[in-house]
Order: structure tokens, then C-alpha cells, then sequence
């Protein structure tokens, strides 16, 4: 079975649970430290067994194989994925069956970010996420005052449009938002504007 580690708890000594996105399951599995074993870490991308254990209702994670990235020394690149991760995590703290997007979502961005800036890739691929789930906002009505936003749009949270004033936040120019929601690319933003985008995406999904 292959997945992505989304969170790791240490407990006793060095053993760890680790939570795990598969294509089909999000899985809380025990760690046993050993001292022939793969390093793990959240964002790892990994080949494993599920054993059972009659002692525990918590089942067990082995034969550990971890699966590299093309940008897996790329320390930006790594951390930026990292933060995404655990951004996804949270999202999905309640979620045990969970639709194969999520999984494939994680494979497109592995696959993609050595050639791209992990930044741009990974607010395009958050764009993707809230279109999947039904809650990005293409009607520019402000979430606040419910108005129709003429101009610039400011983003709060879950990039909900709103009115520069109605959030006191600045805006970005409206055709650039529009292009972005519709087609999932950055490619009209500049790199303060990035920033920008990159900071709202941290404040959660």
C-alpha cells in the first residue's frame, strides 16, 4: 500500500503514530522503533505494510519503504510542501474514507514541483481542492456585506472574496482572481502578489 504521511506523535521511547493519506483512507497506524528502520517524516511519500495486532486496537505500520521525490533536497521547496501538508492534515482531521482527489492531488504536486515554483504550484493546487469541494467563490459577491465587488477583490480565509474595506485587507486586480479560479494559474500574479496569496492559504483550508 502507498500513501503520504500527513502527522506523526511521538510516544513511548521512539515509537511514533503516524497518520497516513492512501488513495481511499486516511490510516492511524503504530510505529514500532527498531533498529533496522526507514526514517519517516511528515510529507514522506511511502510504500508500507498494515499488520495486525491482537494486543492493540491500533494496527501496525511495516516494511517501511520510503518513495523519493525529484525535489526531496530542495530545502524551500520541501519546507513550502511540508507546511501544505500539514495545512491538509487539519482539514482532514475527522476523515477516515476520503475520495481518491486528495491522494492524486498530493502525486500531481510530487510530480510537478521540481519544474515550478512550490509556492505558485501549491496555491494552484489549493484552487483545485476548493473547486473539488465545492466552496470557491466564482460569483464575487463579498462574503461579508453580500455585495457585488466591482473592483479589486480582497481574499480572506478559504480565498472568500470580499470588499478591500469590508476586511480592511488589500485587494488584488479582479481579472487576475477571475483567471486564477477559472483556470488554476498564477501565471498573472507577480512574486509580492504570491507572497501575498501564500499567506492567505496559511491561514487554512
Amino acid at each position: 500500500m502507498r500513501g503520504f504521511i500527513l502527522h506523526t506523535v511521538k510516544v513511548r521511547d521512539e515509537d511514533l503514530i503516524v497518520r497516513i493519506l492512501t488513495e481511499n483512507e486516511v490510516l492511524t497506524l503504530y510505529r514500532f522503533y527498531g533498529a533496522r528502520h526507514s526514517y519517516i517524516n511528515v510529507g514522506y511519500h511511502i510504500d508500507f505494510v498494515i499488520e495486525e495486532s491482537p494486543k492493540t486496537t491500533i494496527k501496525r505500520l511495516r516494511n517501511v519503504t520510503q518513495l523519493p521525490f525529484s525535489f526531496l533536497f530542495d530545502l524551500q521547496k520541501m519546507l513550502d510542501f511540508k507546511i501544505f501538508i500539514n495545512l491538509l492534515n487539519k482539514h482532514l482531521s475527522d476523515v477516515s474514507k476520503i475520495n481518491n482527489f486528495y491522494y492524486n492531488l498530493l502525486i500531481e504536486i510530487t510530480e510537478k514541483m521540481k519544474n515550478r515554483d512550490s509556492k505558485r504550484l501549491l496555491i494552484e493546487s489549493y484552487i483545485k481542492l476548493l473547486q473539488k469541494e465545492g466552496r470557491l467563490h466564482k460569483e464575487f459577491e463579498c462574503f461579508l456585506c453580500e455585495r457585488k465587488i466591482e473592483n479589486k477583490v480582497a481574499l480572506a480565509r478559504a480565498f472568500l472574496p470580499a470588499h478591500e474595506k469590508c476586511i480592511y485587507e488589500q485587494g488584488f486586480e479582479k481579472e487576475k482572481i477571475k483567471d486564477l479560479f477559472e483556470n488554476h494559474k498564477t501565471l498573472l500574479f507577480n512574486d509580492e502578489e504570491i507572497e501575498r496569496l501564500w499567506k492567505i492559504l496559511n491561514l487554512g483550508f
